[in-house]
């Protein structure tokens, strides 16, 4: 598995289509770090992606940073592991920032159902271009 280090998260590289993304607990995520975020995935994708969020630290984000993060064409879809409440209040809430909403983003409380369903949807989309 590569696992890159940039100055906020680490990003661990599941499959030739899926990253998960670690955030540095007390982070403050600014918009120079989503764009940072941004040119590393671009970097290691050369196609579409999905994006594992592993909400297992506490973290915060900008306003100007959330509505970024959903911006970048090449995301596929989003799977969030929050393992607690506050982390859940969360994710559910930067599912509904305006720029999210043509993403394809589910929540999950355990990390294992939250990689499932990117694999498995993933599996459905191919399937469905063959037909």
């Amino acid at each position: 598995m590569e696992t890159h280090q940039i100055s906020f998260a680490k990003v661990c590289v599941l499959s030739h289509d899926i990253a998960e993304i670690t955030v540095d607990s007390g982070a403050d995520i600014t918009l120079s770090m989503v764009k940072e975020l941004h040119q590393l995935l671009l970097s290691l994708f050369s196609e579409s992606f999905s994006l594992l969020v592993n909400k297992s630290n506490s973290y915060s984000t900008q306003l100007d940073a959330l509505i970024h993060f959903g911006t970048l064409p090449a995301i596929d879809k989003i799977a969030v592991f929050a393992p607690n409440k506050l982390a859940k209040m969360s994710a559910d809430f930067s599912a509904t920032i305006p720029s999210s909403s043509g993403l394809n983003i589910e929540v999950f409380t355990e990390r294992d159902d939250a990689l499932v369903w990117l694999i498995e949807r993933k599996s459905s989309a191919a399937s469905q271009n063959y037909l």
